[in-house]
């Protein structure tokens, strides 16, 4: 009997190449969060840094215009900080997404894998009847023959 072929094999291999893309976009998107989320961190360390060097200013002299520079400085802050949130749900978003791509690309492949399987038991099924037949045909015959042979 013929060995094994699985007709669809190159759709699988497609279909597992495509989770492994799928697999490295959420990791690139995982990715990204990560470090949006330390930049997040890094403001807020910048403005508790800031907020620390301003109490020690306030201790002496009140310098207004230094004071008008902290103000701006903090606004400058809380704005990065917003476009930084924003930009990390944007984030969040693509990685939900794509981490719906990767589940759907891991049941395409699972499909194709266990049609394989099904198949590859029915083969062997059908190899396990062939081999099945071919030994009754020879008992058969062998049977047969010793019934045509004279005893002495």
């Amino acid at each position: 009997m013929k060995k094994f072929q699985y007709r669809l094999e190159r759709i699988l291999q497609l279909k597992k190449h495509d989770e492994k893309d799928k697999q490295k976009n959420l990791g690139e998107a995982t990715q990204k969060i990560f470090n949006q989320n330390r930049k997040l961190l890094k403001f807020l360390q910048t403005r508790i840094n800031t907020q620390g060097q301003q109490r020690k200013c306030l201790g002496g002299r009140i310098n207004i215009i230094q004071h008008l520079g902290y103000s701006r400085y903090y606004r400058q802050l809380k704005k990065e900080e917003l476009t930084g949130r924003e930009i990390l749900k944007a984030f969040e978003k693509d990685r939900e997404r794509k981490q719906r791509e990767l589940v759907d690309a891991t049941k395409q492949r699972k499909i194709y894998e266990k049609l394989k399987e099904r198949r590859h038991e029915k083969y062997i099924k059908d190899l396990e009847l062939t081999l099945q037949k071919e030994q009754d045909e020879l008992a058969a015959q062998s049977f047969m023959y010793k019934l045509k042979l004279p005893v002495n």
